[in-house]
């Protein structure tokens, strides 16, 4: 009886070992595949990022030519070239913005810079050869003591160097303290809209823009009518943002909830404490605008984001949530 127990003992014992085994070259097989998936992304994305400067640099070199050309041409020739800078700028900004899905933080941040710039060049060259007349942002105290302001058609100044742009391809806010911002249809309608180093700032967009960048932004409420293409949001701390787009990339981004409505997959990279809501915000003339950027309002996947930084496929990435119902706001009335 004895001999028959530890016979039944030494097969349980060999089936248990092989079960161990068969268990451990599972989880081997599902690591390495998982290792295999990783590094084959991560080497499309080098490939693709090569491929992605290959490509800029050739744009970024002609229009640092035709900077220097518009300085130089007979006065009847300014204003074509102006026209084909324009053009150029505004293929260089699409094509960053196309490509800002697969570009990893730094290289989206280097590109900015350089898009930043040129505009800036663009700026500079078209004043000093055709000049045109400034005008400030207008301006009225609020009760809460704050300031609105409606970005002019040319470049203007606020307080201590705070600027605000709005050429025929792109419009700009920057370096702005506890204002609210309110920009026009005309202002932004395809255009490439940009706001960066924001504190405590309102600022809503009352049209359907091509494309909108945010960063550096903190503790700020940022809504936006339908955005035709991409929205990347890039440093954002403590805000609250609501738009409507193609696709959405967001970076280095920390206690901020965003109420959206998306027709792709949204991808979050670096960041944490991320809630999602849908889109509510409304103004006049709402239902027009998404008509003029051909979003399809019936496709929304405000809930289903990608995390870069989290791997796990049958685990939820704790860097996001959904918004819950209790907690999301009705009213938009301005606050700050």
């Amino acid at each position: 009886m004895a001999e028959e127990d530890q016979a039944i003992t030494a097969r349980k014992e060999k089936v248990e070992h092989k079960l161990q085994q068969r268990n451990q070259t599972r989880e081997c097989q599902v690591e390495a595949a998982r290792s295999a998936r990783s590094t084959a992304g991560q080497e499309s994305t080098e490939d693709m990022v090569v491929q992605f400067y290959k490509e800029m640099e050739p744009l970024v070199e002609e229009l640092d030519k035709m900077v220097t050309q518009a300085s130089i041409l007979p006065g009847e020739e300014v204003t074509s070239h102006l026209d084909q800078m324009v053009v150029k700028l505004q293929k260089l900004q699409e094509f960053v913005t196309e490509s800002g899905m697969f570009l990893p933080t730094y290289d989206i941040k280097k590109t900015q810079q350089t898009l930043s710039s040129l505009n800036t060049q663009f700026q500079a060259v078209q004043e000093k050869v055709k000049p045109k007349k400034k005008f400030g942002f207008k301006s009225r105290k609020q009760k809460t003591g704050q300031t609105t302001a409606t970005v002019p058609g040319t470049v203007s100044v606020v307080g201590n160097g705070a600027a605000g742009y709005s050429s025929s391809n792109s419009c700009s806010l920057s370096n702005l303290t506890g204002q609210v911002v309110v920009l026009t249809r005309e202002q932004v309608m395809a255009r490439d809209v940009s706001l960066e180093h924001l504190t405590d700032c309102r600022v809503e967009i009352h049209g359907p823009p091509s494309t909108l960048h945010m960063s550096t932004m903190t503790n700020c409420t940022i809504l936006s009518g339908p955005v035709s293409t991409s929205v990347m949001v890039d440093g954002c701390t403590s805000s609250t943002l609501s738009f409507s787009c193609q696709q959405l990339r967001i970076h280095r981004t920390t206690n901020t909830d965003i109420y959206l409505h998306t027709t792709a997959r949204a991808i979050i990279e670096d960041s944490q404490g991320v809630r999602v809501a849908p889109y509510c915000w409304t103004y006049p003339g709402l239902e027009g605008d998404y008509v003029t950027a051909g979003l399809d309002r019936e496709v929304n996947h405000w809930d289903d984001i990608g995390d870069f930084n989290w791997l796990a496929l049958d685990k939820h990435s704790p860097n996001w949530s959904v918004l819950p119902a209790g907690e999301r706001r009705e009213e938009w009335a301005a606050d700050k």
